[in-house]
């Protein structure tokens, strides 16, 4: 059923264009008059910093919007489920980050109208949540190299893709492996690992798949584990991302769990891009079908 109200939370300096002079303004205009036209009434916000969309999210609910839809990437779409949590309101998503791995692991058009389409008039479902100790994650979260790599890439003023290959192939000669104890349902490992990776939905973004059969309905997180190694090999391993995924490869583990602890001394971890650190334990877990989301009608 169509919503007759909605909330649309912007980040108008996302992606390759959130440089560029009249970006947020041009984002509200076209959510403006694409719900003109469909008949529906906008509740439109733009989040001035880091954290603001959330509080944005629990605003629209408190008004009675029956859609929230996240205008971003993936650090806006999951600022904005961090608002929708414990509610029966559907998150929407139209998809205008760097990566936007979730939407592109959901099947989301990449046409913003398309995609405010399906936020309209598509079906909703259920789908799992991820947990790094207390911080959400619904796409992918990661401790080593790829948050590194999202470290650095946070500073740059310009995103997009080729920025974060540039930066991935540029640290991967200095990156030095960490040890780690990890601990999932079938088991310990332990050892210097280049990354640990844990997909809740298959796709890192920008057509990079970490996981090929992530299911985020079916209770679980495929764990991607890479053991250290030189940075020539860490690069022959990569191939992985892109080409037969599926395959295996010298220094690459795959599994799946509902739960993990992971050890470390230092730790340079994600939640959907978002980079923190930590040291001691960070204890990884799946909520089932947590949160609710728009997606294409089945």
């Amino acid at each position: 059923m169509k919503p007759t109200r909605i909330g649309v939370i912007i980040n108008p300096i996302s992606g390759r264009r959130g440089s560029h002079a009249g970006e947020a303004e041009r984002r509200r205009s076209f959510i403006a008059q694409q719900a003109a036209d469909a008949g529906v009434t906008a509740d439109i916000r733009l989040t001035t910093a880091q954290g603001h969309a959330r509080t944005l999210a629990q605003e629209c609910l408190a008004t009675g919007c029956e859609v929230v839809v996240a205008m971003g990437g993936d650090g806006t779409v999951n600022e904005v489920a961090q608002g929708l949590l414990g509610s029966h309101v559907p998150l929407g998503i139209v998809p205008c980050g760097s990566g936007d791995g979730l939407a592109l692991g959901l099947k989301l058009p990449t046409s913003w109208r398309r995609a405010l389409q399906v936020a309209l008039e598509g079906h909703t479902s259920r789908m799992d949540v991820g947990y790094v100790n207390d911080r959400l994650f619904l796409n992918v979260a990661g401790i080593g190299f790829d948050a590194a790599v999202g470290r650095l890439f946070a500073t740059r003023k310009k995103r997009g893709a080729l920025g974060y290959v540039s930066k991935s192939f540029s640290l991967v000669w200095s990156y030095q492996s960490l040890h780690y104890e990890l601990a999932c349902d079938d088991g310990r490992r332990a050892g210097r690992k280049f990354l640990i990776g844990f997909a809740n939905a298959p796709e890192y973004g920008n057509a990079a798949v970490l996981a090929p059969d992530a299911d985020i309905r079916d209770g679980l997180l495929d764990v991607l584990i890479a053991d250290g190694g030189s940075p020539l090999r860490q690069i022959w391993r990569a191939r992985r991302l892109f080409w037969n995924r599926r395959a295996p490869a010298e220094g690459l583990e795959r599994l799946r769990t509902r739960t993990a602890r992971v050890t470390g001394d230092r730790m340079v971890a994600h939640v959907d891009g978002e980079v923190f650190e930590a040291s001691g334990t960070l204890a990884i877990r799946v909520v089932p079908l947590a949160l609710a989301i728009r997606v294409s009608a089945e």
